[in-house]
């Protein structure tokens, strides 16, 4: 009997952030957190280290994320995070999952608080 041989399938995963509510307001450039995208995602330990292993688009408010290696929403998510924070937008834009492997950047809702000062 021939010993069997398993071979790995490629494994595609697609992540999209739309970043249009940000980008409308004039508070955040798709441009510049897509680059900030390569210049931090690790591949085997190495930053800068993307080549065809992970591919990031940016088409107007979408920013697409292609990978082809362990790649995951978390690690997209606490990137993302620490962009916010480092630009000074943590405060305002919120990281939201909407389905799986797709996500979008929001305000927080900010509700108007009403006068406890009540006569």
């Amino acid at each position: 009997m021939a010993p069997r041989v398993s071979r790995k399938q490629k494994i595609t995963k697609t992540f999209t952030v739309d970043v249009s509510s940000p980008v409308e307001n004039g508070v955040f450039d798709s441009a510049a957190y897509s680059k900030y995208l390569i210049d931090h995602i690790k591949v085997d330990g190495t930053v800068g280290n993307l080549g065809n292993a992970i591919k990031i688009e940016e088409d107007g408010s979408i920013v697409s994320i292609v990978s082809t290696t362990k790649f995951s929403g978390k690690y997209l998510k606490y990137l993302t995070k620490k962009y916010l924070k480092k630009n000074q937008l943590r405060d305002w834009i919120r990281f939201v999952s909407t389905k799986q492997n797709s996500y979008r950047l929001a305000f927080y809702q900010v509700t108007p608080e009403e006068d406890e000062e009540a006569e």
